[in-house]
Formats: structure tokens, sequence, C-alpha cells
């Protein structure tokens, strides 16, 4: 219906109900009048939204389009405004393509949609360069495939032939009966004659065969190209579905195929290709695939992206993959197969490409191929690790820790990037010779073959372009994958490194670099979920050392410090405190003290202050992923000590909110006495004791008792600890020992009036709070005491000293043992962690907790806090008695 009739049907209507108004009573008028006037607005607003339809509709045409003197009318089908904008690369994430699963029927519609008229119009002229190719034996071949493209529907702007002949321009002119000036309403057609040599009968065109590709003059100036092989003959509808569809919101992002190819990439070595061929009229519905055969239409911005991969390497690739892949790579543009009962292609090149040898090992994508992106769409991206491989000592160094992923229960989703000379071929050898099964597990993306071998040379021996060519394909190819976790080989002063990390950072994924040599001690990292993991960099474990005058301790424990394996991390900062008795030698040693793995920062008292204070005072949390090491200067390191605590931290602070709410520390010491009991200090194995409950004799445990002689304590429990110490300190200074009622009862830390470990033992008692301690074999441990003479132990003569040295020197562990001394070679989880009070005793968690709380209510006036709040107000809250007592006493004084 135009709007004129609309008019006038709308003004008779008016008038026919005018007359008829005078035969009702007034109030029934009223009624008619008011109908008449939601009528008449209802009218008036379809009315409008029609016009605005059909304006908007005509003003959404181009001139991008060039018809034919014939027809001058112009048609929304062909809109392109958006041309340039839509043709630069837009960021590819691994999200199911929005491409697949549309039916025939909804394709049609799609057409239609754009315009309903372009059904009846053969006179269009499209902005488009046909490419064909023509040597003298294919003469029958061009000849056919000039007719189809004259018989189009949708008719494009010119023609090309790139023609291998050794026959003058004009004679070839001649043969295809074409003149050098053409009317205006017809197709114009340049022969370009190029020196290259005859194609080799591949039964597929190669990247070699493609001038258009290689000459950097030959680009067409029209908004899009089409290139077809010798033998791809199309229908006269190919352009109007084609060119019709990349039009469209759905497909504008697309390279539309009807002869199609999907490969499915096996681990085995070398990896074979099986594929299968999609044809458009076997399909019921649109879908992604690896490669299109005989005919492609492109964007002409395409170009920049297709020449910046036609490397040596490239030449030997079949046109039709190097388009798909190289496309899906450098811009995300997506390879589909659309559904069409309507032959569009009269020859099919797939399946003799697949009777004559079909793909080979060298079909290698930057991305996955489209089978493995499906797999990829059904993996908890949660759970994604990515491990680059950066040739094969990357691959040798890193081997262990990749067969502890593949066999560790966490079910990661590996992918493995292969770069730098390390082929798939390659890295399976490597796999087989060390026996690494559940390789299947893993996801291989093979960047080595598929982008110019991927060698990088070095720092010194490599170009600026060489160093972005290395580095772009893992780049998009992360882009891709979006892994949470991306593992690699740590060489700090190399290209690729630096670029990787800064890769890793620009995307929010977690680079773990690890040093080669460390790698075999961080197998526990397998262990860990993908959730600690992402915390990898965020933990911060400063070394505090307390020192006085103990320049031989101090000098063994520093070097300790130096000997241990830290992964890489490059956040560890070394912090030794000297008191103001320090003598000379003392301060020499640290003023000349190299910490090889991270800043060292001295502090200097300049006023006695005592062990309570020097140790209190010496270390507090930057934040809550600040953790503080706490030495006295008697005290030496295991190498795997740091392995230990970050190890541990990572499991139980990262992985379980019960256990960062309970858990204070990880001691690296081994205790064997129990100091607590009234009756005194009494020898501790805790081997029957967790037999006894049901555990592994080699099963680490938490206790609430704290260690001295080498710990790693945990940030906002330290931060509470201040608060405690500071506040009950305070007011035992200025009034009595009775202003505050707390106590731990049957605790011989009662008589322990200059140690700091008295006022954290009260804390933890009334938190319900535990530290890991760790149980192997004769008890070997990660720090030991030598137990020099100072504040705590006395020299005597009577030789009871070393009787004191061999109750509490332990051995080191010099071997890594780790993961082979742990039951099922692991750190239990939290609700599985052996438990015990501060006797020796197994307890549960809530046991320890119902007595804490049970316990408050005698020594606070104040309600006790929900575990987790970290604030020890509601235990420094004394009894008003206490208070007035107290106060009374201090006036009296």
């Amino acid at each position: 219906m135009t709007v004129s009739n609309l008019s006038t049907k709308l003004e008779t209507s008016i008038i026919q109900i005018i007359s008829c108004l005078g035969n009702y009573a007034p109030r029934k008028l009223t009624r008619l009048f008011w109908t008449l006037l939601v009528t008449v607005g209802l009218l008036f607003t379809t009315h409008f939204l029609y016009a605005y339809q059909f304006d908007h509709d005509v003003l959404s045409s181009t001139a991008n389009i060039v018809i034919s003197q014939n027809q001058k009318q112009q048609h929304p089908f062909y809109n392109m405004d958006s041309l340039i904008t839509d043709s630069l690369p837009h960021t590819k994430s691994v999200t199911k393509s929005t491409l697949a699963g549309h039916n025939a029927t909804f394709i049609a519609r799609l057409l239609r949609q754009n315009n309903e008229a372009i059904l009846d119009d053969h006179s269009l002229v499209a902005d488009i360069t046909v490419i064909l190719h023509y040597s003298d034996k294919e003469m029958s071949n061009i000849k056919t495939q000039i007719q189809s493209i004259l018989a189009q529907s949708v008719q494009p702007k010119q023609i090309w032939i790139l023609c291998r002949s050794n026959k003058p321009k004009k004679s070839l002119e001649t043969k295809f009966g074409i003149h050098s000036t053409a009317s205006a309403d017809k197709i114009k057609v340049k022969i370009i004659p190029h020196d290259d040599q005859e194609p080799s009968d591949n039964h597929v065109m190669l990247v070699k065969d493609a001038p258009w590709l290689l000459l950097q003059q030959s680009i067409p100036t029209t908004a899009y190209v089409w290139i077809l092989e010798p033998n791809a003959i199309p229908k006269p509808e190919y352009l109007y579905y084609t060119y019709g569809l990349m039009n469209t919101e759905e497909y504008k992002h697309s390279i539309i195929g009807y002869d199609t190819s999907l490969f499915s990439t096996k681990n085995t070595s070398p990896p074979p290709h099986v594929t299968r061929c999609l044809r458009s009229s076997q399909i019921e519905k649109s879908r992604s695939v690896d490669m299109i055969h005989s005919s492609w239409l492109l964007r002409t911005q395409w170009l920049r992206s297709l020449r910046a991969d036609s490397n040596a390497h490239a030449l030997q690739l079949p046109l039709g993959y190097f388009i798909s892949s190289t496309l899906l790579y450098r811009a995300g543009i997506t390879s589909v197969v659309i559904p069409s009962s309507t032959k569009l292609l009269l020859s099919f090149s797939c399946q003799k490409w697949l009777q004559n040898g079909g793909p080979s090992h060298i079909l290698n994508s930057v991305y996955p191929n489209v089978a493995e992106q499906e797999l990829i769409y059904q993996e908890t991206s949660a759970n994604r690790v990515s491990i680059l491989l950066a040739g094969p000592n990357h691959a040798i160094a890193l081997l262990p820790l990749m067969c502890k992923l593949f066999n560790d229960d966490k079910q990661y989703n590996v992918h493995l990037i292969l770069a730098n000379g390390l082929t798939h071929r390659t890295f399976q050898d490597i796999l087989d010779q060390n026996h690494c099964t559940n390789s299947h597990r893993a996801m291989i993306h093979d960047l080595t073959l598929a982008y110019n071998n991927g060698v990088y040379y070095d720092d010194n021996g490599s170009t600026a372009e060489e160093e972005t060519n290395y580095i772009t394909p893992i780049a998009n190819l992360l882009r891709f994958i979006q892994p949470e976790i991306l593992i690699h080989i740590k060489e700090p002063n190399t290209f690729i490194y630096r670029s990787i990390k800064s890769l890793a950072e620009l995307h929010g994924i977690t680079s773990i670099g690890l040093p080669a040599q460390d790698v075999h001690h961080a197998l526990w990292m397998a262990d860990l979920s993908v959730k600690a993991l992402s915390h990898w960099n965020h933990v911060k474990i400063d070394l505090v050392v307390i020192t006085d005058r103990r320049p031989v301790s101090l000098s063994r424990l520093l070097n300790s410090t130096n000997n241990a394996y830290y992964f890489g991390d490059e956040n560890v900062e070394l912090a030794i405190h000297m008191e103001q008795s320090a003598d000379r030698e003392t301060r020499t040693l640290v003023q000349g003290f190299e910490f090889k793995h991270g800043d060292k920062k001295v502090r200097h008292r300049v006023r006695k202050g005592g062990l309570l204070p020097a140790i209190v005072e010496s270390w507090y949390p930057s934040n809550n992923d600040n953790y503080g090491v706490l030495l006295e200067d008697d005290i030496e390191l295991s190498p795997f000590f740091y392995s230990w605590s970050k190890y541990n931290i990572l499991k139980y602070r990262y992985e379980s909110e019960k256990a960062h709410n309970h858990i204070y520390g990880v001691s690296l010491y081994s205790p064997r006495n129990l100091e607590l009991r009234p009756e005194g200090r009494r020898p501790f194995n805790p081997e029957p004791v967790l037999e006894q409950g049901g555990y592994s004799k080699r099963a680490p445990y938490a206790t609430q008792i704290p260690c001295s002689w080498g710990a790693v304590y945990f940030p906002e429990h330290w931060r509470e600890f201040h608060t405690y110490i500071t506040e009950r300190v305070e007011k035992e200074e200025k009034y009595t020992k009775g202003y505050y009622n707390i106590t731990v009862p049957g605790s011989r830390s009662e008589r322990w009036s200059k140690s700091w470990k008295k006022y954290f033992i009260e804390m933890v008692y009334l938190r319900a709070y535990v530290m890991v301690y760790p149980n192997f074999a004769n008890f070997e441990s990660f720090s030991t005491n030598h137990l020099e003479y100072g504040t705590h132990v006395q020299q005597k003569n009577n030789g009871r000293a070393k009787s004191k040295v061999d109750q509490f020197l332990v051995p080191l562990m010099q071997q890594d043992t780790i993961l082979t001394q742990l039951p099922d070679r692991h750190l239990p989880d939290f609700d599985h962690l052996p438990i015990m009070d501060l006797w020796g005793r197994i307890r549960t968690l809530s046991e320890l907790d119902h007595v804490g709380s049970q316990w408050h209510t005698k020594v606070s006036h104040c309600v006790r806090n929900p575990i987790g709040t970290f604030d020890a107000k509601d235990i420094l809250c004394p009894f008003p008695n206490n208070v007035a007592k107290s106060k009374k006493k201090d006036i009296r004084k």
C-alpha cells in the first residue's frame, strides 16, 4: 500500500463517520468522539511508522555500488558504508560462533530483508574485481569462467585475467574477444601478463600460484575482489548469495563458501589431518569450516593481512587454506559454509583434493582448527592453562611439570604452544622418550609449522621485524585461547621473555616464568587449583632477620637464604634488623652481604629493645598478600624453604576461605618437643599421635603452637596480633597485671614474661587459629636452630647447653623430597588436615573453636567476634571490676 492510497482511504473514512453523527444522542456522541479520536491516532501512527521505514530503507543505500547507464537507482541490499571499519581486525575471543545454526530458510530471509526488489533486478553492478588465472593449457576453462561471470544476476565491476603466457597482450585480447575500450554499460576486462612459472599439477592452487597476492602492483581499487581457481565455474546466483550475505550483520566478518573442508588434528606424530568435505547442498545449517575451495569473495581491505603472511613457508600452502587460516588469525575473519538448495558451483575441488593426497602435516594454523575450537568452547575456561615451549630446550626443561599436569586429578585444560623451531613431531618424540603419559589431555598448537618455522634467533642476531613476526602469532593465539595461567621459561634478558610477560599482563593472564633449573622443584604447582595459581605473582614473601652479636651464625643464615630456590620471583625482600648492641663485625657483614634474589634492607636500633620488640616490631604486612618469614640469627634454612612456604601459602590461603580464616602461618621447623605442658618440656613424636587419629604418619599437621625457629606468618593474623600485644603491654605497664583477665589454662607459657609467644598463644587459643607444620622422616625440616648462646640459652660449663642443642637441632632437607614424602604426593585439603591443640592432642577445628568461645566468656566482657574479622578488640575488653581494682591500685602507687 502506497502512502497516497493510505491518506485517501483515511479521509474517506473520516467523512463517512461525520455524516452519521446526527443520528446519535449527545452521550453516545461523546463516546463515539473518543473512539474516533483513538482510531485516528492509531491510523496516523501506522502511517508514520510505514513512511519512516520506507524513507529509512531508501536513505540507507550507498554510492559504493556502481550502476550501469540503464539502471541509476540505488539499493540498500549493497550497503557498504561501514566497509572500512568492519574490515579492520577485531578481537577474537573463545566464544561460540554466532555464524553457526542458520538454515536455508533463514539465509533466504536475510537476503529478502535487505532488498526484495533485487529478485527481479539483473542489471546491478557491484563494486567487485574478479581475478582469474590463465595459462595456455587452460583456454577452455577461462572462456567458460568468463561466460559464467557475465551471466551473474549481480554483475562485478571489472575482470582481471592474470596470464602465464608468452603471447603478446594484443593476441590474448583477440583470443578472449576483449577490446581495450569498452562501453560504459559493460564490465571492464584487464589482462595482466606475468612471468611466473607454470603451476604444478597439485589439483589445488597454491599460494605461489597467486600473483595477485605476491605482486605489489596488482591491488584492485574496488571494495571487493573475487578470486576463482581455473576449475571453478560459478552459477548465475553465486554473487547474489555471497555478496548479499557479506553485507548483513550476521556475515560481514565472514568468508562465504560452498565447497569446503573440515580438519581434525590428532595428537600423534606427525599430526595427520582427517578431512571431511562439506558442500552447501549437503548441510542443513551454516557452520564454521577450516578451508574454502575454488572460489573466494574477499574484501579488498583483507589483502593487507594476506600479504603480511605471504612468506617463503606459506608459498607451498594451498591457497584456500592459507586464506582461511590467515584471515582468521590476522583479522578474526571466519570461514563459513552456507546451506543452499541451489547449486552455486558446478565443480567441487575438495573431493578431488582428498583423492590426490589431500592435506598434509604442513597444514598448521596459528589458531586451532574448527574441531579443536569446538572442544575449547566446551572447556571450563576457569581451568585453562597454557604452556609456552619456545624451542626443544624449553620443552625438556618444562617436561616434568607438564607430565605432572597431564596426570594430576585437577583436570586442567592444558594448551601447549610450540614455537621457535619446536615442531609437533619433535615434541612428541620428547614425550615418548621420557615416558610422559596422558599427553592426549593437552591441546597442542604448533606455531613452528604454522608460522614461518617460528624461529627466533636472539637479541643480537634478530631485527625488529623478526622479533615482531615471532611474537605476533603467540600474542594472537593467547588472545584466542584466553588462558588463566601462562607457564614459560624465565630468561629475563631475552626479548621473548619480556614480550610474553608484557602480553600476559595486557590480557589479564597470570604469567609464571620459571628458571629452567627450578622447574623440577616446582612440581607441586600441579596440586594447586587455577584459582590459587592466579595469585602466583601477588604473593610477596619478606625474609626478616633479627641479629645482635653473632656474626658467624648470621653469616650461615644469610648464605642459606642465597642458596634457596625462589622460582623466578622478583619481589622477595631481605630485611636485616640489628640490635643496638650489634658489634662492628656484624655491621660490616650486613653491609657487605649481597642478596642475589631481591632487595636488601637494613635497620639498626638506637636503643636496646630486647627480644620481644625486636621480633614483633621487625615486620608489619603492607597488604593481604604480604607474608613474613621471621628468622633469628641462629637459624639455618633448607634450599627448599621457599618452596614449602609458597606451596602452603597458595594452597591454604587462596583455595579455601575456611583455611584462610584459621591458618595463621606455616612452620619451617619440625619440633622434637612439646613445651607447653605444665610439668615442663617433653619429647614429642607426631607419628603415633597421627596414626591413632586415623591419619598417615607422614601427614603434615596443624597445631595452635606458634613457631619461633623459622616460620611464615600471615598478614591479617599478624596485624591482629600487633593490635592485641600493643594494647596488652601498654595496659600492663600503666596499671597492674590484673587489668586484663587473659590467661591460657594449663599452659606453661603463662610463665614466659619476656616472650612474644606468650601473647600470641593467648590470641590463637581464644581464636582457634592454627599453624601448619611439616612432618617428614627423622624430623627433616626447612629450618633448624643451632641454639647459639643468647637470651634464651645461657652458656653452661657443665655441658647442658650441648644436650639442649641435640634436643632442638633437626636435619635440613637437602634433597627435594617434598612430594615423595607427602601422603598421596600432595598437601591435604584443609578439611582433611590433622589438627592438634597446644598440648599435641588430636582435635577437630570445631572443638578448638568451642573451647576458645567458652574461654572467651571468662576473659572478656565483650561478645566474641566471628572468626575471620581479625579484630582483637573483643578480646581486649576487661571486666569493669578488674578495671576499677587496677585503677585503685595505680592511685595508691
